[in-house]
């Protein structure tokens, strides 16, 4: 929440009855479906919370028909920032974790907008994500949309403990793309440009195990992996532009957006290809591995060392 010290983490869950209060976004001076008059207020029995303007934000501030008060406020979680971006601080240093990033810069969120969240189901295993999101192998063979956007000839690794970093550069964009659907996109952000190539086709950020952040010309999304079961992920995936980009060019935006999606699915078929294959080796008693491309497949295998190293001292 965004309270006179801020913004804020504060627990969703009522104190009487566990109940999820708020749902979706929105700002706690409209009267709706869990807030009213600047407050949290539960819709199962009107305990009503502080919303942090001019007091503790989460403070338990009535409960109906309690002759004594419960004294029981929403519980308030610290936060981390690295570049305009907020985590919960759940012991892990991320200030260190990606401390002397060579593109931190380009991945500044500061005066960037949140434009959409997009909530896609991969009936894949969350590993199987990352080890297709950490190869480029594919982008050419399986990409026509992509493949034609970036290039990966001058492909450039960064690998630090928790996290790795690869940059891509920007096909010749004023040519024919390599789908519909890219073209659309590619149009869309030449004429943005007045014809001036961008400097990157991408940048793409794993911090491990399940972020991912990621620069566009005049684009940066974050993609949060959540497993679901063994063979499905829930992808939430943000998308952010400059101000002036989601409030006036939203052709730019619905362009830039379809054309992302449309690699996220031909990335689904990857992913279930991989999964449906090791299920069958492993229904047969049988387990296969393959040799890494270099530079190519440098991220998979550095994952890959990070995931084993886990798996022994956790």
């Amino acid at each position: 929440m965004r309270t006179d010290a801020g913004v804020e983490l504060v627990s969703n869950v009522c104190r009487h009855r566990q109940a999820v209060m708020l749902k979706g976004r929105g700002n706690l001076g409209d009267n709706r479906s869990g807030s009213a008059g600047g407050n949290i207020v539960c819709p199962l029995h009107r305990w009503t919370y502080s919303g942090g303007r001019g007091g503790k934000a989460g403070g338990l501030l009535g409960a109906p028909h309690f002759e004594h008060d419960p004294c029981l406020d929403l519980k308030n979680y610290p936060l981390r920032s690295w570049n305009g971006l907020l985590f919960e601080d759940n012991g892990r240093d991320i200030e260190a974790d990606l401390a002397n990033m060579g593109p931190r810069a380009a991945l500044n969120f500061e005066g960037m907008v949140l434009d959409h969240v997009e909530l896609h189901e991969c009936n894949y295993n969350w590993k199987t994500f990352i080890e297709v999101y950490l190869e480029d192998y594919h982008v050419v063979p399986f990409h026509p949309g992509l493949g034609g956007f970036v290039t990966c000839d001058d492909l450039r690794w960064e690998f630090k403990p928790e996290y790795s970093v690869q940059t891509v550069g920007a096909a010749n964009l004023l040519g024919k793309a390599g789908s519909p659907v890219y073209q659309r996109w590619q149009q869309q952000l030449m004429q943005y440009r007045n014809g001036a190539a961008p400097e990157h086709g991408a940048i793409w950020l794993t911090y491990y195990p399940h972020i991912m952040v990621e620069w566009y010309p005049h684009v940066l999304t974050v993609s949060t992996l959540h497993p679901v079961s063994v063979d499905k992920t829930l992808n939430m995936v943000e998308f952010y532009y400059p101000e002036e980009i989601a409030a006036f060019e939203r052709e730019f935006v619905e362009a830039q957006q379809a054309a992302y999606m449309e690699t996220c699915i031909e990335d689904d078929e990857i992913g279930e290809r991989m999964d449906a294959g090791r299920k069958a080796l492993l229904l047969r008693g049988d387990n296969e591995v393959g040799p890494y491309q270099s530079p190519m497949e440098d991220g998979m295998q550095h994952f890959h060392e990070w995931y084993r190293s886990r798996m022994r001292t956790e």
